[in-house]
Protein backbone atom coordinates (compact mmCIF):
# COMPACT_ATOMS: atom_id res chain seq x y z
CA UNK A 1 0.00 0.00 0.00
CA UNK A 2 2.84 1.90 0.88
CA UNK A 3 4.77 1.92 -2.77
CA UNK A 4 1.07 2.78 -4.45
CA UNK A 5 0.45 5.87 -2.07
CA UNK A 6 4.16 7.16 -3.01
CA UNK A 7 3.28 7.04 -6.10
CA UNK A 8 -0.05 8.83 -5.54
CA UNK A 9 1.57 11.30 -3.88
CA UNK A 10 4.51 11.93 -6.59
CA UNK A 11 1.54 12.52 -8.98
CA UNK A 12 0.07 15.01 -6.58
CA UNK A 13 2.73 16.97 -6.28
CA UNK A 14 3.85 16.64 -9.68
CA UNK A 15 0.21 18.08 -10.57
CA UNK A 16 0.51 21.03 -7.83
CA UNK A 17 3.65 22.30 -9.36
CA UNK A 18 2.49 21.73 -13.37
CA UNK A 19 -0.79 23.66 -12.37
CA UNK A 20 0.55 26.47 -10.59
CA UNK A 21 3.35 26.88 -13.47
CA UNK A 22 0.80 26.93 -15.88
CA UNK A 23 -2.23 29.10 -14.27
CA UNK A 24 0.24 31.29 -12.40
CA UNK A 25 -0.85 34.59 -13.76
CA UNK A 26 -4.98 33.43 -13.37
CA UNK A 27 -4.36 32.68 -9.27
CA UNK A 28 -3.01 36.09 -8.67
CA UNK A 29 -6.15 37.41 -9.06
CA UNK A 30 -8.07 36.98 -5.98
CA UNK A 31 -11.78 37.31 -7.79
CA UNK A 32 -11.98 33.90 -9.92
CA UNK A 33 -14.67 33.86 -12.20
CA UNK A 34 -16.64 30.85 -12.94
CA UNK A 35 -15.17 29.66 -16.16
CA UNK A 36 -12.03 29.68 -14.22
CA UNK A 37 -13.72 27.96 -11.86
CA UNK A 38 -14.78 24.96 -14.08
CA UNK A 39 -11.16 24.73 -15.55
CA UNK A 40 -10.01 24.11 -12.22
CA UNK A 41 -12.59 21.56 -11.48
CA UNK A 42 -11.62 19.69 -14.83
CA UNK A 43 -7.92 19.88 -14.54
CA UNK A 44 -8.22 18.85 -10.98
CA UNK A 45 -10.57 16.02 -12.41
CA UNK A 46 -8.24 14.95 -14.69
CA UNK A 47 -6.04 14.26 -11.60
CA UNK A 48 -7.99 12.42 -9.91
CA UNK A 49 -8.20 10.19 -12.82
CA UNK A 50 -4.27 9.68 -12.62
CA UNK A 51 -4.56 9.07 -8.72
CA UNK A 52 -7.35 6.32 -9.63
CA UNK A 53 -5.31 4.14 -12.29
CA UNK A 54 -2.35 4.16 -9.41
CA UNK A 55 -4.70 3.87 -6.47
CA UNK A 56 -4.19 0.67 -4.03
CA UNK A 57 -6.78 -2.14 -4.38
CA UNK A 58 -7.36 -2.86 -1.04
CA UNK A 59 -10.40 -5.60 -2.01
CA UNK A 60 -12.35 -6.00 -4.75
CA UNK A 61 -14.49 -3.53 -3.79
CA UNK A 62 -12.11 -1.09 -1.94
CA UNK A 63 -9.02 1.44 -3.42
CA UNK A 64 -7.60 4.08 -1.82
CA UNK A 65 -5.77 6.68 -2.84
CA UNK A 66 -5.45 10.74 -2.50
CA UNK A 67 -8.35 11.36 -4.25
CA UNK A 68 -9.79 13.12 -1.51
CA UNK A 69 -6.70 15.70 -1.35
CA UNK A 70 -7.09 16.90 -5.10
CA UNK A 71 -10.89 17.24 -3.98
CA UNK A 72 -9.37 19.76 -1.37
CA UNK A 73 -6.94 21.28 -3.36
CA UNK A 74 -10.31 21.85 -6.13
CA UNK A 75 -12.08 23.44 -3.44
CA UNK A 76 -9.19 25.85 -2.34
CA UNK A 77 -8.47 26.84 -5.88
CA UNK A 78 -12.25 27.38 -7.44
CA UNK A 79 -14.61 27.14 -4.28
CA UNK A 80 -17.93 25.17 -4.82
CA UNK A 81 -18.21 24.82 -8.18
CA UNK A 82 -14.51 23.84 -8.84
CA UNK A 83 -14.93 20.59 -5.87
CA UNK A 84 -18.10 19.35 -7.44
CA UNK A 85 -16.51 19.26 -10.92
CA UNK A 86 -13.59 17.22 -9.46
CA UNK A 87 -15.98 14.84 -6.97
CA UNK A 88 -17.70 13.79 -10.47
CA UNK A 89 -14.73 13.18 -12.09
CA UNK A 90 -13.09 10.90 -9.90
CA UNK A 91 -16.97 9.33 -9.31
CA UNK A 92 -17.31 8.87 -12.78
CA UNK A 93 -14.12 7.51 -13.42
CA UNK A 94 -14.21 4.83 -10.64
CA UNK A 95 -17.15 3.45 -11.94
CA UNK A 96 -15.58 2.86 -15.69
CA UNK A 97 -12.56 1.83 -14.21
CA UNK A 98 -13.28 -0.94 -11.70
CA UNK A 99 -16.71 -2.56 -10.79
CA UNK A 100 -19.15 -0.64 -12.44
CA UNK A 101 -22.56 -0.47 -10.54
CA UNK A 102 -22.85 -1.78 -6.96
CA UNK A 103 -23.47 -0.48 -3.35
CA UNK A 104 -19.40 -0.40 -2.83
CA UNK A 105 -19.98 1.91 -6.18
CA UNK A 106 -22.70 4.20 -4.99
CA UNK A 107 -20.75 4.46 -1.18
CA UNK A 108 -18.06 5.44 -2.97
CA UNK A 109 -19.79 8.31 -5.36
CA UNK A 110 -21.43 9.47 -1.88
CA UNK A 111 -18.25 10.18 0.28
CA UNK A 112 -16.65 11.94 -2.71
CA UNK A 113 -19.78 13.58 -3.27
CA UNK A 114 -19.84 15.00 0.17
CA UNK A 115 -16.30 15.74 0.61
CA UNK A 116 -16.76 17.81 -2.70
CA UNK A 117 -19.61 19.61 -1.64
CA UNK A 118 -18.32 19.85 2.10
CA UNK A 119 -14.75 20.90 1.35
CA UNK A 120 -16.16 23.58 -1.38
CA UNK A 121 -18.19 25.47 1.27
CA UNK A 122 -15.42 25.06 3.91
CA UNK A 123 -13.01 26.92 1.89
CA UNK A 124 -15.33 29.09 -0.03
CA UNK A 125 -16.60 30.59 3.27
CA UNK A 126 -13.43 30.11 5.83
CA UNK A 127 -11.09 33.23 5.88
CA UNK A 128 -7.79 32.48 7.28
CA UNK A 129 -5.87 30.04 5.31
CA UNK A 130 -4.73 27.17 7.79
CA UNK A 131 -8.19 27.19 9.12
CA UNK A 132 -9.45 26.42 5.51
CA UNK A 133 -7.05 23.43 4.96
CA UNK A 134 -7.43 22.32 9.13
CA UNK A 135 -11.36 22.60 8.82
CA UNK A 136 -11.57 20.95 5.49
CA UNK A 137 -8.99 17.94 6.70
CA UNK A 138 -11.26 17.52 9.50
CA UNK A 139 -14.31 17.32 7.60
CA UNK A 140 -12.74 14.87 4.86
CA UNK A 141 -11.07 12.37 7.79
CA UNK A 142 -14.58 12.11 9.20
CA UNK A 143 -16.47 11.78 5.96
CA UNK A 144 -13.85 8.75 5.20
CA UNK A 145 -14.22 7.38 8.60
CA UNK A 146 -17.95 7.26 8.39
CA UNK A 147 -18.74 5.23 4.94
CA UNK A 148 -15.33 3.10 5.99
CA UNK A 149 -17.25 2.24 9.34
CA UNK A 150 -20.25 1.63 7.26
CA UNK A 151 -18.89 -0.22 4.37
CA UNK A 152 -16.61 -2.43 6.35
CA UNK A 153 -16.13 -1.45 10.07
CA UNK A 154 -12.99 0.94 11.16
CA UNK A 155 -9.86 -1.01 11.31
CA UNK A 156 -5.94 -0.47 11.15
CA UNK A 157 -5.91 -0.10 7.25
CA UNK A 158 -8.60 2.80 7.59
CA UNK A 159 -6.24 4.52 10.43
CA UNK A 160 -3.02 4.51 8.62
CA UNK A 161 -5.30 5.66 5.18
CA UNK A 162 -5.97 8.78 7.48
CA UNK A 163 -3.39 9.38 9.05
CA UNK A 164 -2.14 9.56 5.01
CA UNK A 165 -5.04 11.75 3.80
CA UNK A 166 -3.88 14.21 6.82
CA UNK A 167 -0.10 14.19 6.18
CA UNK A 168 -1.13 14.53 2.41
CA UNK A 169 -3.38 17.32 3.12
CA UNK A 170 -1.10 19.05 5.36
CA UNK A 171 1.98 19.01 2.63
CA UNK A 172 -0.34 20.07 0.03
CA UNK A 173 -1.60 23.46 2.17
CA UNK A 174 2.07 24.14 3.40
CA UNK A 175 3.26 23.29 -1.03
CA UNK A 176 0.54 25.38 -1.95
CA UNK A 177 1.42 28.52 0.77
CA UNK A 178 4.30 28.05 -0.43
CA UNK A 179 3.35 28.92 -3.77
CA UNK A 180 0.94 31.58 -3.20
CA UNK A 181 3.93 32.92 -1.71
CA UNK A 182 6.30 32.91 -4.40
CA UNK A 183 3.15 34.47 -6.61
CA UNK A 184 2.82 37.16 -4.21
CA UNK A 185 5.89 38.01 -4.58
CA UNK A 186 6.07 37.58 -8.41
CA UNK A 187 3.16 39.76 -8.58
CA UNK A 188 4.93 42.50 -6.61
CA UNK A 189 7.60 42.35 -8.76
CA UNK A 190 6.15 42.93 -11.57
CA UNK A 191 3.82 45.74 -10.05
CA UNK A 192 7.70 47.57 -9.08
CA UNK A 193 9.19 46.77 -12.51
CA UNK A 194 6.01 48.40 -13.85
CA UNK A 195 6.11 50.85 -11.55
CA UNK A 196 9.75 51.46 -12.27
CA UNK A 197 8.84 51.53 -16.15
CA UNK A 198 6.53 53.68 -16.12
CA UNK A 199 8.64 56.04 -13.42
CA UNK A 200 11.50 55.87 -16.24
CA UNK A 201 8.87 56.43 -18.47
CA UNK A 202 7.72 59.85 -16.95
CA UNK A 203 11.43 61.11 -16.23
CA UNK A 204 12.58 60.20 -19.94
CA UNK A 205 9.51 62.75 -20.82
CA UNK A 206 10.17 65.14 -18.60
CA UNK A 207 13.49 64.95 -19.46
CA UNK A 208 12.81 64.98 -23.64
CA UNK A 209 10.11 67.39 -22.98
CA UNK A 210 12.61 70.36 -21.66
CA UNK A 211 12.56 71.68 -25.11
CA UNK A 212 14.00 74.74 -23.92
CA UNK A 213 16.32 74.06 -21.25
CA UNK A 214 19.47 71.73 -22.29
CA UNK A 215 20.35 68.81 -20.05
CA UNK A 216 23.47 67.30 -20.50
CA UNK A 217 25.00 64.25 -18.84
CA UNK A 218 28.67 63.70 -17.98
CA UNK A 219 30.51 60.72 -16.51
CA UNK A 220 33.76 60.79 -14.25
CA UNK A 221 36.06 61.46 -17.27
CA UNK A 222 33.99 64.81 -18.84
CA UNK A 223 32.49 62.79 -21.48
CA UNK A 224 28.84 63.44 -22.63
CA UNK A 225 27.06 60.11 -21.90
CA UNK A 226 23.16 61.54 -22.80
CA UNK A 227 21.43 64.91 -23.95
CA UNK A 228 17.80 65.73 -23.93
CA UNK A 229 16.25 67.23 -27.23
CA UNK A 230 16.80 70.90 -25.74
CA UNK A 231 20.25 70.54 -26.16
CA UNK A 232 19.86 69.19 -29.32
CA UNK A 233 17.73 72.47 -30.08
CA UNK A 234 19.94 74.76 -28.56
CA UNK A 235 23.75 73.23 -29.86
CA UNK A 236 22.25 72.67 -33.36
CA UNK A 237 24.04 69.31 -32.81
CA UNK A 238 22.56 65.84 -33.00
CA UNK A 239 22.42 63.54 -30.01
CA UNK A 240 24.90 61.59 -31.66
CA UNK A 241 27.56 64.17 -32.42
CA UNK A 242 27.45 64.82 -28.50
CA UNK A 243 27.62 61.97 -27.44
CA UNK A 244 31.12 60.89 -26.52
CA UNK A 245 32.53 63.70 -27.02
CA UNK A 246 33.45 66.57 -23.86
CA UNK A 247 31.94 69.54 -23.62
CA UNK A 248 34.47 71.42 -25.30
CA UNK A 249 32.64 71.12 -27.79
CA UNK A 250 30.42 73.82 -27.58
CA UNK A 251 31.63 76.09 -24.57
CA UNK A 252 34.02 79.26 -25.13
CA UNK A 253 37.61 78.22 -24.26
CA UNK A 254 38.91 80.97 -22.67
CA UNK A 255 35.96 80.85 -20.28
CA UNK A 256 36.66 77.60 -19.13
CA UNK A 257 40.37 78.11 -19.10
CA UNK A 258 39.39 81.25 -16.77
CA UNK A 259 36.79 79.03 -14.71
CA UNK A 260 39.77 76.49 -14.25
CA UNK A 261 42.20 79.45 -12.71
CA UNK A 262 39.63 80.07 -10.62
CA UNK A 263 39.14 77.04 -9.23
CA UNK A 264 43.14 76.33 -9.03
CA UNK A 265 43.19 78.94 -7.10
CA UNK A 266 40.26 77.72 -4.66
CA UNK A 267 41.90 74.59 -4.34
CA UNK A 268 45.19 74.83 -4.17
CA UNK A 269 46.38 72.55 -7.12
CA UNK A 270 45.74 72.59 -10.74
CA UNK A 271 42.23 71.93 -12.81
CA UNK A 272 42.65 70.64 -16.03
CA UNK A 273 40.12 68.62 -18.56
CA UNK A 274 36.98 67.09 -16.91
CA UNK A 275 37.77 68.04 -13.65
CA UNK A 276 36.94 72.01 -14.48
CA UNK A 277 33.44 70.25 -14.88
CA UNK A 278 33.54 67.68 -11.72
CA UNK A 279 35.07 70.07 -9.51
CA UNK A 280 32.78 73.17 -10.73
CA UNK A 281 29.41 70.94 -10.02
CA UNK A 282 30.85 70.54 -6.47
CA UNK A 283 31.83 74.30 -6.12
CA UNK A 284 28.53 75.51 -7.84
CA UNK A 285 25.98 72.85 -7.28
CA UNK A 286 22.58 74.24 -7.31
CA UNK A 287 23.78 77.93 -8.11
CA UNK A 288 23.12 79.40 -11.77
CA UNK A 289 26.36 80.88 -13.26
CA UNK A 290 26.59 82.49 -16.61
CA UNK A 291 28.74 80.54 -19.52
CA UNK A 292 28.98 81.07 -23.65
CA UNK A 293 28.17 78.65 -25.67
CA UNK A 294 28.91 78.33 -29.09
CA UNK A 295 26.40 76.75 -31.56
CA UNK A 296 27.35 74.27 -34.26
CA UNK A 297 26.52 77.20 -36.59
CA UNK A 298 28.75 79.38 -34.91
CA UNK A 299 26.46 81.56 -33.47
CA UNK A 300 27.44 82.82 -29.61
CA UNK A 301 25.03 81.71 -27.04
CA UNK A 302 24.59 83.08 -23.36
CA UNK A 303 23.68 80.71 -20.92
CA UNK A 304 22.71 80.13 -17.23
CA UNK A 305 24.28 76.67 -16.69
CA UNK A 306 23.76 74.87 -13.35
CA UNK A 307 25.91 72.04 -12.34
CA UNK A 308 25.45 68.97 -10.42
CA UNK A 309 26.84 65.52 -9.25
CA UNK A 310 25.23 62.47 -10.32
CA UNK A 311 25.07 60.48 -7.38
CA UNK A 312 23.82 57.02 -6.39
CA UNK A 313 24.18 55.52 -3.26
CA UNK A 314 26.58 57.61 -2.42
CA UNK A 315 28.70 57.32 -5.56
CA UNK A 316 29.38 60.36 -7.66
CA UNK A 317 28.79 58.96 -11.07
CA UNK A 318 29.26 62.22 -12.94
CA UNK A 319 27.52 65.52 -13.76
CA UNK A 320 24.23 67.02 -14.60
CA UNK A 321 24.45 70.56 -16.91
CA UNK A 322 21.15 72.08 -16.66
CA UNK A 323 21.45 75.06 -19.12
CA UNK A 324 18.68 78.16 -19.95
CA UNK A 325 19.46 80.17 -23.02
CA UNK A 326 19.29 83.80 -21.61
CA UNK A 327 20.79 85.81 -24.49
CA UNK A 328 17.51 87.56 -25.68
CA UNK A 329 17.46 88.83 -21.45
CA UNK A 330 21.02 89.56 -21.46
CA UNK A 331 20.63 91.52 -24.57
CA UNK A 332 17.36 93.50 -23.10
CA UNK A 333 19.79 93.86 -19.93
CA UNK A 334 22.34 95.33 -21.60
CA UNK A 335 19.80 97.62 -23.81
CA UNK A 336 17.86 98.76 -19.93
CA UNK A 337 21.52 99.42 -19.01
CA UNK A 338 22.66 101.23 -21.92
CA UNK A 339 18.84 103.23 -21.27
CA UNK A 340 19.72 104.05 -18.10
CA UNK A 341 23.24 104.92 -19.02
CA UNK A 342 22.00 107.18 -22.17
CA UNK A 343 20.46 111.00 -21.72
CA UNK A 344 16.98 110.43 -22.82
CA UNK A 345 16.85 113.96 -24.52
CA UNK A 346 20.35 114.28 -26.28
CA UNK A 347 20.82 110.53 -26.87
CA UNK A 348 24.69 111.29 -25.44
CA UNK A 349 25.92 109.61 -22.29
CA UNK A 350 23.70 111.24 -18.90
CA UNK A 351 25.28 111.91 -15.53
CA UNK A 352 25.54 108.00 -13.97
CA UNK A 353 27.88 107.30 -16.80
CA UNK A 354 29.86 110.12 -16.72
CA UNK A 355 30.47 109.86 -12.79
CA UNK A 356 31.68 106.30 -13.55
CA UNK A 357 33.82 106.68 -16.79
CA UNK A 358 35.28 109.48 -14.55
CA UNK A 359 36.43 107.51 -11.88
CA UNK A 360 37.53 105.26 -14.15
CA UNK A 361 39.80 107.00 -16.49
CA UNK A 362 41.20 108.97 -13.10
CA UNK A 363 42.24 105.85 -11.81
CA UNK A 364 44.04 104.77 -15.49
CA UNK A 365 45.45 108.09 -14.97
CA UNK A 366 47.41 107.79 -11.74
CA UNK A 367 48.13 104.46 -12.30
CA UNK A 368 49.82 105.44 -15.36
CA UNK A 369 52.01 108.38 -14.42
CA UNK A 370 53.79 108.54 -17.61
CA UNK A 371 50.90 109.35 -20.05
CA UNK A 372 49.98 112.99 -20.96
CA UNK A 373 47.37 113.05 -18.41
CA UNK A 374 43.57 113.73 -18.29
CA UNK A 375 41.83 116.65 -19.07
CA UNK A 376 38.57 117.05 -18.71
CA UNK A 377 35.60 119.96 -20.83
CA UNK A 378 32.76 121.52 -18.85
CA UNK A 379 30.69 123.84 -20.92
CA UNK A 380 27.10 125.02 -20.73
CA UNK A 381 24.92 127.05 -24.01
CA UNK A 382 25.03 130.67 -22.93
CA UNK A 383 21.87 132.91 -21.36
CA UNK A 384 19.79 129.35 -21.98
CA UNK A 385 17.27 130.44 -19.92
CA UNK A 386 16.61 133.28 -22.13
CA UNK A 387 16.21 130.95 -24.86
CA UNK A 388 13.66 129.09 -22.88
CA UNK A 389 11.65 132.35 -22.28
CA UNK A 390 11.41 133.06 -25.74
CA UNK A 391 11.11 129.72 -27.64
CA UNK A 392 9.39 127.51 -25.30
CA UNK A 393 10.83 124.63 -23.80
CA UNK A 394 10.21 122.16 -26.40
CA UNK A 395 12.02 124.52 -28.23
CA UNK A 396 15.16 124.68 -25.52
CA UNK A 397 14.99 120.73 -25.88
CA UNK A 398 15.47 120.90 -29.23
CA UNK A 399 18.13 123.07 -28.82
CA UNK A 400 19.79 120.61 -26.37
CA UNK A 401 19.93 117.89 -28.91
CA UNK A 402 20.94 120.16 -31.72
CA UNK A 403 23.89 121.16 -29.00
CA UNK A 404 25.25 117.82 -28.55
CA UNK A 405 24.92 116.21 -32.14
CA UNK A 406 27.44 118.94 -33.38
CA UNK A 407 29.98 118.63 -30.03
CA UNK A 408 29.47 115.22 -30.71
CA UNK A 409 30.04 115.14 -34.04
CA UNK A 410 33.43 117.78 -33.74
CA UNK A 411 34.63 116.12 -31.04
CA UNK A 412 35.88 112.64 -32.95
CA UNK A 413 38.07 111.59 -30.89
CA UNK A 414 37.73 108.04 -30.39
CA UNK A 415 38.59 107.95 -26.16
CA UNK A 416 36.60 110.25 -25.79
CA UNK A 417 33.14 110.54 -23.40
CA UNK A 418 30.53 113.06 -24.01
CA UNK A 419 28.02 113.92 -21.36
CA UNK A 420 25.40 115.35 -20.21
CA UNK A 421 26.13 117.03 -16.93
CA UNK A 422 23.19 118.65 -15.58
CA UNK A 423 20.36 121.05 -17.20
CA UNK A 424 22.37 123.14 -20.06
CA UNK A 425 25.62 121.91 -19.10
CA UNK A 426 27.78 119.02 -20.92
CA UNK A 427 30.90 117.85 -19.88
CA UNK A 428 33.66 115.95 -22.13
CA UNK A 429 36.49 113.16 -20.28
CA UNK A 430 39.60 113.05 -22.68
CA UNK A 431 41.96 110.61 -21.55
CA UNK A 432 45.45 110.77 -22.11
CA UNK A 433 45.57 114.56 -23.62
CA UNK A 434 47.19 117.56 -22.20
CA UNK A 435 46.08 120.68 -21.63
CA UNK A 436 47.13 121.85 -24.91
CA UNK A 437 45.32 119.19 -27.18
CA UNK A 438 42.01 120.14 -24.86
CA UNK A 439 42.66 123.73 -25.53
CA UNK A 440 42.53 123.18 -29.47
CA UNK A 441 39.49 120.46 -28.66
CA UNK A 442 37.48 122.90 -26.62
CA UNK A 443 37.98 125.40 -28.93
CA UNK A 444 36.72 123.39 -31.81
CA UNK A 445 33.81 122.60 -30.60
CA UNK A 446 32.89 126.05 -29.35
CA UNK A 447 33.23 127.21 -32.82
CA UNK A 448 31.53 124.87 -34.27
CA UNK A 449 28.47 125.25 -32.16
CA UNK A 450 29.01 129.05 -33.22
CA UNK A 451 29.12 128.42 -36.92
CA UNK A 452 25.93 126.01 -36.12
CA UNK A 453 23.84 129.51 -36.24
CA UNK A 454 20.92 127.98 -34.45
CA UNK A 455 18.94 131.46 -33.62
CA UNK A 456 18.85 133.08 -30.16
CA UNK A 457 17.46 136.68 -30.15
CA UNK A 458 17.79 136.25 -26.13
CA UNK A 459 21.71 135.76 -26.37
CA UNK A 460 23.88 139.09 -24.97
CA UNK A 461 26.48 138.36 -27.05
CA UNK A 462 24.72 137.87 -30.54
CA UNK A 463 22.19 136.58 -32.79
CA UNK A 464 22.80 132.69 -32.43
CA UNK A 465 23.29 129.71 -29.68
CA UNK A 466 27.38 130.43 -28.36
CA UNK A 467 28.80 128.28 -25.48
CA UNK A 468 31.35 128.56 -22.92
CA UNK A 469 33.80 126.29 -21.97
CA UNK A 470 36.30 125.37 -19.13
CA UNK A 471 38.89 123.43 -19.55
CA UNK A 472 41.45 121.54 -16.68
CA UNK A 473 43.69 118.84 -16.61
CA UNK A 474 45.42 116.64 -14.64
CA UNK A 475 49.00 115.36 -14.26
CA UNK A 476 49.64 112.51 -12.00
CA UNK A 477 53.35 111.82 -10.15
CA UNK A 478 54.71 108.38 -10.06
CA UNK A 479 54.21 108.65 -5.89
CA UNK A 480 50.50 110.46 -5.92
CA UNK A 481 48.01 109.28 -4.16
CA UNK A 482 45.32 110.85 -5.83
CA UNK A 483 42.39 107.99 -7.10
CA UNK A 484 39.31 109.20 -4.91
CA UNK A 485 40.46 113.04 -6.45
CA UNK A 486 38.16 112.66 -9.52
CA UNK A 487 36.09 115.32 -8.66
CA UNK A 488 38.51 117.82 -8.07
CA UNK A 489 38.79 117.44 -11.88
CA UNK A 490 35.33 118.72 -12.26
CA UNK A 491 35.91 121.36 -10.19
CA UNK A 492 38.67 123.10 -11.58
CA UNK A 493 36.93 122.66 -15.14
CA UNK A 494 33.85 124.38 -13.34
CA UNK A 495 35.88 127.19 -12.14
CA UNK A 496 37.29 127.61 -15.24
CA UNK A 497 33.60 127.95 -16.60
CA UNK A 498 33.23 130.59 -14.41
CA UNK A 499 35.58 132.73 -15.90
CA UNK A 500 34.69 132.33 -19.14
CA UNK A 501 31.25 132.89 -18.15
CA UNK A 502 32.63 136.84 -16.04
CA UNK A 503 34.75 137.27 -18.87
CA UNK A 504 31.90 137.52 -22.02
CA UNK A 505 31.12 133.91 -22.44
CA UNK A 506 31.64 132.56 -25.82
CA UNK A 507 35.21 131.62 -24.70
CA UNK A 508 37.31 128.60 -23.93
CA UNK A 509 39.37 129.41 -20.15
CA UNK A 510 42.03 126.76 -19.36
CA UNK A 511 42.86 126.25 -15.53
CA UNK A 512 45.59 128.31 -14.74
CA UNK A 513 48.56 125.57 -14.89
CA UNK A 514 48.27 121.71 -14.95
CA UNK A 515 47.89 120.15 -11.36
CA UNK A 516 50.21 118.19 -9.60
CA UNK A 517 49.19 115.92 -6.74
CA UNK A 518 49.94 117.23 -3.15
Amino acid sequence: MIRYMIANFALFTAFLFLFNLAFRNYLRANNRKIPFRILIGITHGLCGLLLLLYSFRLNETTVIDFRQIIVLSAAFYGGLPASIITALFIAIGRYLMFEGLNSSMVQAFLSITVSGIGTGIIMQYTKVYWHKWIFGLLFVVANVSFWSSVLRGFSITTATYLVLICFGGIFAAALISYFNSTNRLARELEQSEKRYRSLHAVQEAIFQSATHTAVTVLDCSGIITNVNNGAEKMLGYSRNELIGQPPLLYHDRKELQDFAELLSQKRGKTIIGAEVFNCGAQETQNEGQEWTYVRKDGVRLTVLLTLSPLMMDGVTLGVIGTATDISARKKMEEHLKHLSLIDGLTGIANRRLFDETLQQEWTKAVQHPQQKGLSLLLFDIDNFKAYNDIYGHQAGDDCLRKVAAVARKTLNYPTATIARYGGEEFVVILPATDSQQAMILAEKIRRAIEKSAIPHQGSAIGQFVTISIGVSTYHPNSDSNDQEKADWLVAKADEALYVSKTQGRNRVTQWRHPVRAE
